[in-house]
């Protein structure tokens, strides 16, 4: 919320979503928003029964939608956290996974430390667990998680393998082939499926923004080069 107004904001669940620079109370609140379209535009409906946008009748200039958000009265937030307020400029990956104790975990994400063309490992279950790569074996302790390359060369395909155990009683929970970019850095989830022992992989997305076209300025290089 930005005082009356609240704005929208899109997390997807394997990617993540834009950059937002947060400044306000302490607890920092996700709400849920409904939507009001400009006259003459039907509203979507709630949930996932939104109406495709009509095509304008032929020969008529179609009239572009106003989109306004705000808050559904009398719902709870969906999650929320509690920031700390004498640490200055924080920079945070938050997780938000609804439902589960107040629905977001903050993971520090310091400049530098986590930089495009690494991945990062995070591992939830209650045992420590080996990541290998072309890099080599890494350590994830419980509750815990690592950042490294992975040690693979720009646009080629290199194994992933998540294990258990040490020495000779090793054993393996995953293995995947991985596309690896510089430009981008991934967020793994290691995550425990029951009591099977067994554990479930999941990988989030953080792309480098586009560049931002304006009109009448060109993009292209100058011939020095610089």
């Amino acid at each position: 919320m930005n005082g009356k107004k609240a704005e929208g904001l899109v997390i997807p669940t394997d990617m993540f979503s834009a950059e937002v620079t947060y400044r306000g109370p302490a607890r920092l609140q996700l709400i849920a928003l409904t939507t009001s379209v400009s006259p003459g535009e039907a509203p979507p409906k709630d949930d996932d029964e939104k109406s495709a946008p009509k095509s304008p009748t032929r020969g008529v200039k179609g009239r572009d939608q106003v989109l306004a958000f705000k808050p559904i009265e009398g719902r709870p937030p969906v999650a929320w956290i509690d920031l700390p307020t004498k640490q200055g400029i924080l920079h945070l990956i938050l997780l938000v996974t609804p439902g589960k104790d107040n629905g977001i975990l903050a993971i520090s994400d310091a400049p530098g430390s986590f930089p495009p063309g690494s991945n990062r490992y995070l591992n939830f279950c209650a045992f420590p667990l080996i990541v290998k790569t072309p890099a080599g074996p890494q350590v994830v302790p419980p509750g815990g998680s690592k950042v490294f390359r992975p040690g693979a060369k720009e646009t080629e395909y290199y194994d992933l393998q998540v294990l258990s155990g040490e020495g000779e009683s090793q054993r393996p929970l995953f293995s995947g082939r991985v596309f690896h970019l510089e430009s981008i850095r991934k967020l793994y989830l290691l995550l425990p499926l029951g009591a099977s022992g067994r554990v479930a992989v999941r990988d989030i997305v953080d792309r480098p923004p586009g560049p931002r076209k304006t009109p009448g300025v060109s993009l292209k290089a100058p011939p020095d080069g610089k």
